[in-house]
């Protein structure tokens, strides 16, 4: 039988800031939603624990830009080490080839 998409989704409910949400996910990623609420929550507290008196919203804020630089990071990284794998490649091709006509 096969299941639509709308059958594989589950409510999950999670809790930021004291609130609790119910929010739609893959039965197969609800892991990983939950981690992710866990270290946002925890960046939450790391800004708060800073001092700085900021509303939930600012803070919230701050969070999200402060995650989305890290993932743009880790994008950078990522295709530098995809450029760097394609170079290898392209060597170990002319080194295979290299080997193969001498051979």
């Amino acid at each position: 039988m096969v299941r639509s998409a709308a059958e594989e989704m589950e409510h999950l409910t999670i809790t930021l800031l004291g609130q609790s949400y119910q929010i739609a996910c893959p039965v197969e990623e609800q892991g990983l939603v939950q981690e992710a609420v866990i270290l946002l929550q925890g960046q939450i507290e790391a800004v708060r624990a800073r001092g700085r008196a900021a509303s939930k919203e600012r803070t919230v804020l701050m969070v999200a830009v402060n995650l989305a630089a890290d993932l743009m990071r880790a994008r950078q990284s990522l295709q530098a080490q995809e450029t760097a794998l394609a170079d290898l490649e392209k060597r170990l091709r002319v080194l295979v080839d290299t080997a193969r006509a001498e051979g």
